[in-house]
């Protein structure tokens, strides 16, 4: 644990730790350490946070659960931050039959699903199967096969840091350009909250589906091993899986990851694999994909602290050297 400093923020006390182990915070069990570390409860700390890191030409990045994100090794030099407590609320505005949830962007998914269903509103069951926080799928635009945020999402609170102090300001969910898997949030800009809407319905019944979806996946996916979901976004037509599958690179491994014996678009920490592993990885799959499907398999998995896009492509260009003195 590294060293603690302590600051105020309008009575509520919120600590930086430095130097804290990244590896502790994300799914893959991957990342040196960030040069500093906090977990905001409310909207004043979180602007204070932002601006005693602008203040110090720090750069910051919220990250959640770290369920969909990869660190570099050699860690990152800035403020990485989780949302906690008031940045983490639930708030129900009931109308009849429908309801406005106001869902803070630290929410857990899982959390809010469940919380929904017990007081008798369905609609979000997705959610439940999409690791992280509700900040991070409003930036991803997350869902399934069934369905995505962009369906039940109205507004969007945004913390925007492009002025000299930061300020919030609520738009519609049209405004941040959600698509498949994407939104079109500027890096300057994090969410505070969204306000989804939902309706009542027969808990039970959406327990009931709910488990059945959990099973099928766990049949097929290694949910239970480090990983950050989906490695890639699946193309306009077929599966990101399949289509690694077909390149033969289901089971492959590079230094400590592997690419999922159950499923070729889970990329596992399967032996203290490095970010590096991961990369070179990811770009023996990118690289052998193109070459055979004429594919460019899109990243899902969110780089932190380091540009992984320009790794990728370095890594992948070796590859194509490789090929052509072969």
């Amino acid at each position: 644990m590294g060293a603690v400093r302590q600051t105020r923020t309008g009575g509520v006390s919120d600590s930086i730790e430095f130097d804290e182990p990244l590896s502790k915070h994300a799914s893959l069990r991957i990342g040196g350490p960030a040069s500093a570390w906090a977990e905001p409860g409310d909207l004043p700390a979180l602007k204070q946070l932002v601006e005693w890191a602008d203040e110090r030409s720090m750069p910051w990045y919220v990250v959640g659960l770290g369920s969909n994100v990869l660190f570099p090794d050699e860690g990152i030099e800035g403020l990485v931050m989780k949302l906690a407590g008031d940045l983490a609320s639930i708030e129900l505005s009931e109308r009849r039959d429908e309801a406005l949830v106001e869902v803070g962007a630290g929410v857990v998914n899982a959390h809010l699903v469940r919380h929904l269903l017990n007081e008798g509103w369905v609609g979000a069951e997705f959610l439940s199967l999409i690791p992280g926080t509700f900040g991070g799928a409003v930036a991803m635009n997350a869902g399934t096969k069934e369905a995505s945020l962009r369906e039940i999402l109205q507004s969007v609170t945004l913390l925007r840091t492009d002025a000299a102090q930061p300020r919030v300001e609520t738009v519609s969910a049209e405004e941040i350009g959600l698509a498949y898997r994407h939104s079109e949030l500027p890096g300057d800009t994090l969410v505070v909250s969204g306000t989804i809407r939902v309706e009542r319905g027969d808990g039970s019944a959406a327990r009931e589906r709910m488990k059945m979806d959990r099973e099928r996946r766990e049949e097929t996916q290694p949910y239970r091993l480090p990983s950050v979901g989906s490695t890639f976004a699946n193309p306009e037509t077929g599966y990101a899986g399949e289509l690694i599958d077909r390149a033969g690179l289901k089971g492959a491994k590079v230094g400590g990851a592997k690419i999922s014996d159950h499923h070729a678009n889970f990329f596992i920490n399967d032996d203290d694999a490095t970010a590096e592993d991961f990369l070179r990885l990811m770009a023996r799959a990118r690289h052998a994909v193109r070459q055979m499907e004429g594919v460019e398999l899109r990243p899902e998995v969110r780089f932190v602290g380091f540009d992984g896009m320009e790794r990728l492509r370095r890594l992948e260009a070796k590859l194509a050297g490789e090929d052509s003195d072969a």
